[in-house]
């Protein structure tokens, strides 16, 4: 895809499992980069690819749907190629639905919004450096990213688990 610009035609059906593969190797790809990352001290940087991961993840999701029941989601096909927030909070509910004791109806969609948009800005702080008239400067290579960088790429990893096992069950 170039730019932001969609072509009005489909991903061919015949084509979808590549890009699920794509995606799959990507994901991978992201989540062990930012594991190395991590080991290396750069804590912000490792958590940045781990939301990545979790967007590229949702994607592999929406493509593998689409798989299944051609037609059906094109609409988010489109939005699952430039559409950040969007993969996340579809990242984000299904990790939920893998909780028995997980919120559920309004409330949980108001959760999985409200994480998606702080998962996107921790994503924007944890590349670059920004300020803040009230909070200062944001420095990615601090190392009070540490902790957070540690269950961003745990959650990641337990997304892909636990969701994959759900995918192979259908």
């Amino acid at each position: 895809m170039v730019g932001y610009e969609w072509r009005d035609d489909v991903i061919p059906v015949e084509d979808l499992q590549d890009g699920i593969q794509l995606c799959k190797r990507n994901v991978d790809r992201l989540l062990e980069d930012a594991s190395i990352l991590y080991e290396s001290g750069s804590y912000g940087h490792a958590q940045a690819l781990a939301i990545l991961a979790m967007e590229e993840y949702a994607k592999k999701i929406v493509l593998i749907a689409e798989k299944m029941y051609p037609w059906r989601f094109n609409e988010e096909i489109r939005r699952s190629f430039w559409d950040h927030d969007f993969k996340l909070q579809l990242a984000l509910d299904m990790l939920m639905k893998e909780f028995p004791d997980a919120p559920s109806g309004e409330e949980a969609a108001n959760r999985v919004m409200d994480t998606a948009r702080k998962l996107s800005s921790l994503k924007q702080v944890s590349l670059y450096v920004d300020y803040d008239n009230n909070l200062g400067w944001f420095d990615p290579n601090k190392a009070d990213y540490q902790n957070i960088a540690a269950v961003q790429i745990a959650y990641a990893k337990e997304l892909v688990q636990r969701v994959d096992t759900w995918l192979e069950r259908i």
